[in-house]
């Protein structure tokens, strides 16, 4: 299974996992914002960006601005950032190509 696939089945497991993790508030503070791993048509909400208002609507991959929610210790895992960071980056279209650009090499 190649890190694409992989990526995509569990962004799309994070999504189910969603609802359940709203109804169960005690796993909540396991659970956090991570930035710049979202894969198009797959983020959590709106992002930093302000590309987009809403789930799913994200149209480009590994975007700072665009988050997806994952247990605690995969972001980093992933690569991904947090909110801080991610505005960090976002504040320079240079660091905001550079970081899709290693994101993409990274998980290919």
């Amino acid at each position: 299974m190649n890190k694409r696939h992989f990526l995509n089945t569990a962004a799309a497991s994070l999504l189910a996992l969603g609802g359940i993790s709203a109804a169960l508030p005690a796993h909540a503070d396991t659970l956090g914002k991570c930035f710049g791993v979202a894969t198009a048509g797959h983020n959590d909400c709106a992002g930093l960006s302000g590309l987009h208002s809403c789930k799913g609507q994200t149209n480009m991959n590994y975007n700072p601005g665009d988050f997806v929610v994952e247990p605690s210790g995969t972001c980093a895992k992933l690569g991904g950032l947090n909110m801080m960071q991610a505005k960090a980056i976002l504040a320079s279209p240079a660091k905001t190509k550079a970081f899709e650009a290693a994101q993409a090499k990274r998980m290919s």
